[in-house]
C-alpha cells in the first residue's frame, strides 16, 4: 500500500498485539529508519534503561514470588519481623531451652534457659552466669522437730523430701493425748477423769451419775435393779414407780375391752362368720374361684354361687341405647346393606376444576379405594390413602412404545413395552396387530412416512397409534395443534429464580437476566467453580492460550488491580518493569544482594578530587571536602601535603606528643630511608630516638636524658662506646 503518516495508520488492539509484529525506529548510527519486532524491543530494551529510574510503586510482586535465595544472609532484622508472627514450627529445637547434662559456659543470649536433665534442675542465664531458678512460693528446704509428744524428720534425696512423724511412748497404762483438766495448757499424755466428760442430755451423748432410780453398779457393771420370774406366755403385768415389772398373770377374756363402732376391743364371730381352734376368724362360705357375669348373694351380702348370662338375663332395649362404640363388620350380614342405605357421594365424590388457572380442586379421602370424578374433564380417580391418582384404563389403554425417526423412517429408541410388543431400534414400524394394539410412538425428527406410517408430513412431538388393524398407524398430529398455540399460554412450573408461569413470560424473563456473549455487565458476583480456570485465545485461534488459574487458597484471598493502565507482572516475567514502576526511595539495603556492584557512572557526580565517604551519623553517603580517615592511613609511597598539616588528637593532654610503642628493630615512626631508625617510645611515659636498629636517645619518665644508654641515672647520662659515662657537672669512669 502507499506509505502513509504513522498518524494514518489503523490503529493495533493491545490484545493483538504478537511477538512478531514490527515497530519502525530511528538508528542514529546509521542515520535512517528501521524496523524491530516488538519481543526484540522489549527484550533488548531493559538493558537500555537508566539505573535508579524504576519506582517501587511500578513492581508488582505477588505471594511468594521473592525466593528465600534472593533475600541476602542476614538481612532480615528484628524490626522486619511482626509481632506474633514467629509460631512454634518456626523455632529450632533447644531454641529456647537448652536441654543439657552439664551446664554450658555461658548462655547463647541473656534470658536463655537451660534444663539440667540429670536432676530437672532449670537454669536461667543473667548474662553473666547461670542462675537456678525458684517458683514462687515453692520449697526449698524442709526442716522437721522432735520437740514436743510428736517428732518430725524430713530426709532428703536428690529432689524429694520424705517426712516421717512419731508419737512418743506413754508413760504408763490407760493415757491419751489431752491438755489440761483445769484450764487450756500444753498437751501432753495423762489419765482420763470425770470432769473430761461432757455431761449427758436428753439429745447428745455424754458422761452420768448412777444414783438408783431402777439402776445400780455391779463392780463396773451397770445393771437393772429388779428380778422376776421369765416366761414365754403373754401376761397380764405388774409394775413399779420405775416402770420395772414386778409380777404377772395369763390374760383371760375378761381383760379385753369390748369393741364398738368407735374402739378396737374384743368381739364374739356371729352369723356368717367362723373361728377355728387357733383363733383365726373368717367367713362362713365357700365358693368355687372364678370369673362370673352373674352370681347368687346370701342375707349377709356374700356370694354364695356364680354362673355365666343367658340370653334371657338381657332385657330388651332400643338403638337409641348406644351411645358409643362401634359395630364390627363381622355383626353385619353380608348383603345386608341395601342402596336406599347408602349416602350420596359415599363411594365416589364429584368436583372439578376451579380458579381463573383451571385446575383440578381434589376433595379429602374418607377411605383407601375411595372414587373421584372430575365433572370438568371427565376423569375419574381413586384414593390411596394419601392423594387421589388418575385411574389407568387396564383394557384399551394407550401403551408408549418409543420415539420414531421420520427422516430415516425408523425406531430411534424404544421402551421395555415396545420391545414386548415387537418394535426395535434402527427397524421400520412393525404392521398393527393385536400384540401392538394402542401402542404409539412420538415423532422426534421430522420426515415423510413411508410402510406402517402415514405417508404424510411427519414433525415432532406427532404420535403415531397402532389401532390393531390395518396397515398403517393413525396420526395424531399435535404438532400443528402445538403450533397453534401462543406461548403465552402454555403454563410453566416456576423454578430456582424463575417466578414465570408461562413460557413467553419465562422466555422474556430468561432474556433480561442472560449474560450476552457479545459482552454484557454483571451486578453480582461471579463465581468459578473448583478445578476450573479462565482461558483467552487471544487474537488468533492457535493452540497457544493464556490461562488464568489458581493455586487451591487455604483461606479467603483478594486481589486488587492497581488504578492503573499497563502490563501485570508475574514471576516468569522479564524486561516488564520499568524504572517510573518502581516508587522512589523503596529499594532497601536489604534488597541489593551482597554480591552485587554499582558501577561509578550509576553514581550521582560529585566535586573535582572529592572522595566518598558515609556522613556523621553512618546513615548515608556524602561527598567529602575535607577528607577525614578515623583509621590508619596507610601510604604505601610518598605522600606530599600541598599546605601545613594541622594534626588533630595527636596532641596529649599534657602538650606531648603521643606516638604507638614500638621496639629498637621497628620503630613507632619512620623517619629517613632505614626501616629501623626514628623516634619510638621504649616504655610507659618515654621518648627515645633509635639509629640503625640502636637506642641514640632516651629521656625516661623523670626527664633524665640518656644518649648511649637506654637507663639515665642522672640529669643528663652520655655513654661512650669505650662503656666511659659522662654525667651534667662530672665525669665517672
Amino acid at each position: 500500500m502507499a506509505d502513509l503518516k504513522i498518524s494514518e495508520l489503523s490503529a493495533l488492539a493491545g490484545a493483538n498485539l504478537v511477538a512478531a509484529d514490527e515497530l519502525a525506529i530511528v538508528d542514529d548510527s546509521a542515520s535512517e529508519t528501521k524496523k524491530i519486532t516488538v519481543s526484540d524491543l522489549i527484550a533488548n530494551g531493559v538493558t537500555l534503561i537508566s539505573d535508579d529510574t524504576i519506582p517501587g510503586a511500578k513492581i508488582l510482586f505477588g505471594a511468594g514470588d521473592v525466593s528465600s535465595a534472593a533475600i541476602a544472609d542476614s538481612a532480615v532484622a528484628t524490626a522486619k519481623i511482626a509481632d506474633d508472627a514467629v509460631t512454634a514450627a518456626k523455632l529450632a529445637d533447644e531454641s529456647t531451652v537448652d536441654l543439657v547434662t552439664t551446664l554450658p559456659a555461658s548462655g547463647a543470649f541473656t534470658g536463655q534457659l537451660a534444663l539440667d536433665t540429670d536432676d530437672n534442675n532449670l537454669y536461667l542465664w543473667d548474662g553473666s552466669a547461670w542462675q537456678n531458678i525458684v517458683a514462687p512460693g515453692s520449697v526449698n528446704t524442709v526442716s522437721g522437730s522432735t520437740t514436743g509428744e510428736i517428732n518430725i524428720v524430713a530426709s532428703t534425696s536428690g529432689s524429694t523430701v520424705t517426712i516421717s512423724a512419731t508419737i512418743d511412748n506413754t508413760t504408763s497404762a490407760a493415757q491419751f493425748l489431752a491438755g489440761p483438766t483445769g484450764s487450756g495448757g500444753t498437751v501432753g499424755y495423762r489419765t482420763i477423769v470425770g470432769t473430761d466428760l461432757p455431761v449427758a442430755t436428753t439429745s447428745d451423748k455424754g458422761g452420768v451419775v448412777v444414783n438408783g432410780n431402777g439402776l445400780v453398779m455391779d463392780g463396773d457393771t451397770l445393771e437393772i435393779d429388779n428380778t422376776v420370774t421369765s416366761s414365754a406366755t403373754h401376761h397380764v403385768v405388774t409394775y413399779d414407780a420405775n416402770g420395772l415389772i414386778t409380777g404377772g398373770r395369763v390374760i383371760a377374756s375378761a381383760d379385753l375391752p369390748i369393741a364398738t363402732n368407735a374402739a378396737v376391743g374384743g368381739v364374739i364371730a356371729g352369723t356368717g362368720l367362723t373361728v377355728d381352734v387357733t383363733g383365726n376368724l373368717s367367713i362362713d362360705n365357700s365358693v368355687t374361684p372364678g370369673t362370673y357375669t352373674k352370681v347368687t348373694v346370701t342375707s349377709e351380702g356374700v356370694i354364695s354361687a356364680g354362673d355365666t348370662l343367658a340370653a334371657a338375663d338381657i332385657p330388651d332395649h332400643s338403638a337409641a341405647k348406644l351411645t358409643s362404640g362401634t359395630i364390627g363388620t363381622s355383626l353385619i350380614a353380608n348383603d345386608a346393606i341395601t342402596s336406599d342405605k347408602m349416602a350420596d357421594q359415599s363411594t365416589t365424590k364429584f368436583g372439578g376444576a376451579a380458579g381463573s388457572d383451571n385446575v383440578t380442586i381434589f376433595p379429602t379421602g374418607d377411605f383407601k379405594g375411595q372414587f373421584f370424578y372430575d365433572e370438568t374433564t371427565q376423569d375419574l380417580y381413586i384414593y390411596t390413602g394419601s392423594s387421589f391418582v388418575p385411574i389407568t384404563v387396564l383394557s384399551g389403554n394407550l401403551v408408549n412404545a418409543g420415539a420414531y425417526n421420520a427422516s430415516t423412517n425408523q425406531m430411534s429408541s424404544v421402551t421395555s413395552a415396545g420391545s414386548s410388543a415387537g418394535f426395535s431400534v434402527g427397524a421400520a414400524l412393525p404392521a398393527p396387530a393385536q400384540t401392538n394394539l394402542n401402542h404409539y410412538v412420538v415423532v422426534d425428527t421430522s420426515g415423510t412416512g413411508t410402510g406402517a406410517a402415514p405417508a404424510v408430513a411427519l414433525a415432532p412431538p406427532d404420535m403415531l397409534l397402532s389401532q390393531g388393524v390395518g396397515t398403517e398407524y393413525s396420526l395424531i398430529d399435535v404438532s400443528n395443534a402445538i403450533a397453534g398455540q401462543t406461548a403465552s399460554n402454555i403454563s410453566l412450573i416456576a423454578t430456582g429464580n424463575i417466578i414465570a408461569t408461562d413460557v413467553q413470560a419465562g422466555i422474556q424473563e430468561l432474556d433480561s437476566e442472560k449474560l450476552a456473549k457479545a459482552g454484557d455487565t454483571m451486578t453480582g458476583a461471579l463465581g468459578i467453580g473448583t478445578a476450573s480456570s479462565i482461558v483467552f485465545e487471544g487474537s488468533t485461534a492457535d493452540d497457544y492460550e493464556t490461562t488464568l488459574t489458581v493455586t487451591d487458597p487455604t483461606a479467603d484471598r483478594t486481589i486488587t488491580f492497581p488504578d492503573v493502565t499497563g502490563n501485570v507482572v508475574t514471576t516468569g516475567d522479564t524486561g516488564t518493569v520499568t524504572s517510573t514502576m518502581i516508587l522512589d526511595n523503596t529499594i532497601v539495603n536489604a534488597d541489593i544482594n551482597a554480591s552485587a556492584e554499582i558501577a561509578v557512572s550509576k553514581l550521582a557526580d560529585g566535586a573535582a578530587r572529592q572522595l566518598l565517604q558515609t556522613d556523621a551519623a553512618g546513615t548515608g553517603v556524602e561527598w567529602a571536602s575535607n577528607i577525614d580517615i578515623p583509621g590508619t592511613l596507610d601510604v604505601t609511597s610518598a605522600a606530599t601535603f600541598d599546605s601545613t598539616i594541622t594534626a588533630t588528637g595527636l596532641i596529649s593532654a599534657n602538650g606531648k606528643v603521643s606516638f604507638p610503642a614500638g621496639t629498637a628493630a621497628a620503630p613507632g615512626l619512620y623517619s629517613g630511608s632505614d626501616s629501623d631508625t626514628g623516634i619510638y617510645a621504649p616504655g610507659a611515659n618515654q621518648f627515645g630516638v633509635a639509629t640503625a636498629g640502636t637506642a641514640a636517645l632516651t629521656i625516661d619518665a623523670s626527664q633524665r636524658v640518656g644518649i648511649g644508654t637506654t637507663s639515665p641515672a642522672h640529669l643528663l647520662d652520655l655513654n661512650k662506646a669505650d662503656n666511659t659515662t659522662y654525667t651534667a657537672g662530672n665525669f665517672v669512669n
